[in-house]
C-alpha cells in the first residue's frame, strides 16, 4: 500500500472536496525533472505541452504521492517501433508540442484516484490499462477518448 490509512483518507478527502470544474491557476511546485517527458529512444525529443505539465504538477500535488511517467514525447520512429497510434498525442502536434503522458499505476485505487483527479483538472482523454493510465490534452483529436484495455485476470486474486 502506498499510503498509511490516515494519509490515504486525508488525500481522498482533499480532492473529493475540489469543486468541478477545477481550473489550474498557477504551478506552485514543479515535481518533474525534464527526463521523464523525453522520447525513450534517446533522440532528444522532449516537447511536452506546458499546460499539460502544469496539470500534471497540480495532479501530483492533489494526489500527495509521486507520479511516475512511463512515456511522454515520442518521435515518429519510436512510436512506430512500439506500435503506437498513427495520430498519437505523444507525437508532435500542430502546435509543435506533444500532449500525452502515460502514468504508471500500482492498484485499482491509484488508477481511480488519478482518473478522478485529472478529470477534475480538465483532462477529457484517457486510456486505462492494467499497467498505466494515459492522459492527454490533444484538442485536435476526437474527444472524449476513454479506452479501457482488458485487464489481466490472475487466478487466485
Amino acid at each position: 500500500m502506498l499510503f498509511s490509512e490516515p494519509a490515504y483518507i486525508t488525500h481522498v478527502q482533499r480532492f473529493a472536496q475540489i469543486p468541478a470544474p477545477y481550473h489550474v491557476v498557477s504551478m506552485a511546485k514543479d515535481y518533474f525533472p525534464e527526463e521523464p517527458f523525453g522520447c525513450r529512444c534517446g533522440c532528444g525529443l522532449n516537447r511536452l505541452d506546458p499546460k499539460l505539465r502544469q496539470i500534471l504538477n497540480e495532479g501530483r500535488s492533489i494526489l500527495g504521492a509521486p507520479i511516475i511517467i512511463v512515456s511522454g514525447s515520442r518521435c515518429e520512429r519510436y512510436n512506430a517501433a512500439i506500435k503506437g497510434a498513427k495520430h498519437s498525442a505523444h507525437l508532435i502536434g500542430p502546435d509543435d508540442y506533444t500532449h500525452a503522458v502515460d502514468i504508471q499505476v500500482y492498484s485499482d485505487i491509484t488508477r481511480a484516484d488519478l482518473h478522478r483527479i485529472f478529470t477534475i483538472l480538465g483532462i477529457r482523454r484517457f486510456e486505462v490499462s492494467d499497467l498505466h493510465i494515459h492522459v492527454d490534452n490533444a484538442a485536435w483529436l476526437p474527444t472524449p477518448l476513454l479506452k479501457a484495455v482488458t485487464f489481466k485476470i490472475v487466478p487466485g486474486d
